[in-house]
């Protein structure tokens, strides 16, 4: 009589595969395996969102991401804010400008900083009703296809670097 499960040694490889398609039947059978399963997924830490000091005004997000050199962040959005955009500052013949970005490279140190007076998002047409304390999640979307949800802590209009949205 043949054994019906032959036991053999994992290899990597198939230990790898396992792993995928547990996060998969987890992830609620949606085929869709949740970033943190994924090898090598971008980490965002520090994640929070200057509110705007006006209604109607945008608001500004912040945090700190680690990812694999080479990859790129591409795009962000939230449930909470009508569209996101990625942004650079930079110092023009001594005047700093504001710029829309397609893209954002993760350098070969495989660290981005979005911080006051620097990179950032800007949240247009944020959901009346937020104030200090609440959670923005918003999610950042990858040239790689991974994507990372974060919930943003919102803060207070404050103005640490001299720059105001």
């Amino acid at each position: 009589m043949r054994p019906i499960l032959q036991t053999r040694p994992f290899g990597l490889a198939a230990f790898a595969l396992a792993a995928t398609l547990l996060a998969a039947a987890l992830a609620g059978g949606t085929g869709v395996v949740p970033a943190m399963a994924q090898a090598g997924a971008p980490k965002v830490s520090g994640a929070w969102v200057r509110l705007p000091a006006a209604a109607g005004r945008p608001a500004a997000g912040y945090f700190e991401l680690a990812a694999t050199p080479g990859d790129a962040l591409v795009a962000a959005s939230s449930p909470r804010a009508g569209r996101i955009e990625l942004h650079s500052m930079a110092m023009v013949d001594g005047v700093m400008r504001m710029r829309a970005e397609s893209r954002f490279e993760v350098p070969a140190s495989g660290r981005l900083s979005f911080a006051p007076g620097g990179n950032h998002l800007m949240l247009f047409d944020l959901a009346a009703g937020l104030k200090p304390g609440d959670r923005v999640p918003v999610t950042l979307s990858f040239a790689s296809g991974s994507e990372v949800t974060v919930n943003a802590e919102a803060r207070a209009p404050g103005n640490a670097s001299g720059h105001q949205h």
